[in-house]
Order: C-alpha cells, then sequence, then structure tokens
C-alpha cells in the first residue's frame, strides 16, 4: 500500500512540473577515457612479454611505445566524444529554444483572433 501511495506522489510531481523549465543536457565525463585506454594497452604489453620471455630492456621498449602512442589514442577518442556531446548539446539547445519561440509566436495569434472577436 505504501508503495502504492509513493508511485501516485511521484506521479503528481511529475504533473506539476512546469513545461517551461528548460531541460539541461550534461555532455558525459570523458576523462578517464585516455588514461583507461593506456592502461589496457600497457596491461596487453606486459602480458604479451612475459609470455614471450623477453628481457628487460626490451621490455620497458615495448611498454613506452604502448604507454606514448595508446595516450595519444586516448587524448584523440577523448576530444573527439567531447566535440561530439557538445554538438549534441548545442544542437538540442537550439531545437528546444526554437520551440519555445514558436510557441509563443501561436499563443500571441491566439491572443490577437480573440481581441479581434471581441
Amino acid at each position: 500500500m505504501a508503495d502504492s501511495k509513493d508511485s501516485k506522489e511521484k506521479k503528481k510531481k511529475n504533473k506539476d512540473s512546469s513545461p517551461d523549465e528548460k531541460k539541461t543536457y550534461t555532455p558525459a565525463n570523458t576523462k578517464t577515457i585516455p588514461i583507461m585506454i593506456t592502461l589496457a594497452a600497457a596491461f596487453i604489453a606486459c602480458l604479451i612479454s612475459i609470455l614471450q620471455h623477453v628481457e628487460l630492456k626490451v621490455y620497458v621498449e615495448r611498454l613506452l611505445f604502448s604507454v606514448i602512442v595508446f595516450g595519444i589514442i586516448g587524448i584523440i577518442v577523448r576530444v573527439i566524444l567531447d566535440r561530439f556531446f557538445f554538438r549534441e548539446k548545442d544542437y538540442l539547445e537550439a531545437i528546444d529554444e526554437k520551440a519555445s519561440k514558436e510557441d509563443e509566436e501561436d499563443s500571441e495569434k491566439d491572443d490577437e483572433e480573440d481581441s479581434d472577436e471581441a
């Protein structure tokens, strides 16, 4: 019974929310992407080197190379994702603004038509 009351209150709150409130779109947190890609590449390089029983010098060279290359790849991926999400945010905001302007114009026309009839 308590669950049904809670669900009714949630529905009521959703109905009470004003349609004039702007929705906020936040981009995804992409700070950790380069780190994750770099760590994954370093882990794989370590496993391959251990399985091949390579010397320390070769092991360090492989590890350093993979960290540098995949660190750069991770940064590029993060930049691409950030740009995509910010463009999506700007696009959605522009759509919201256009819709609100159209609603205002429609309401103004309706008001003018009502005043002309009276």
